[in-house]
């Protein structure tokens, strides 16, 4: 994961905004130590995308949500739809269940 979040530190993707949740620890682990990063760390998934799509509005930068599996990726949806509609960059960073 430390991998992952270094090239996307490369590729310019610097803010994250984050829902810890045990799934998702070791994305959070790695966005946590890696010292380009600017962490932003919140309970509401849908505030956070929210947080994050104006980031990106305002920076013309993408901002990255960060959340554990399941409903919690559902939580995410209108924040995703706005920022499809308005064309506007998103990533999802999200755990998986087993």
């Amino acid at each position: 994961m430390k991998d992952i979040i270094s090239h996307l530190v490369s590729l310019g993707l610097k803010h994250y905004f984050i829902a810890p949740g045990s799934r998702s620890s070791p994305i959070v682990s790695a966005v946590v130590h890696n010292q380009e990063t600017r962490k932003y760390l919140g309970i509401d998934e849908r505030s956070l995308a929210f947080m994050a799509l104006g980031y990106a509005k305002s920076s013309g930068l993408p901002g990255a949500v960060i959340v554990t599996s399941g409903t919690a990726v559902a939580n995410l949806m209108p924040a995703v739809v706005e920022a499809y509609l308005s064309q506007v960059p998103m990533v999802l960073l999200t755990a998986d269940r087993p």
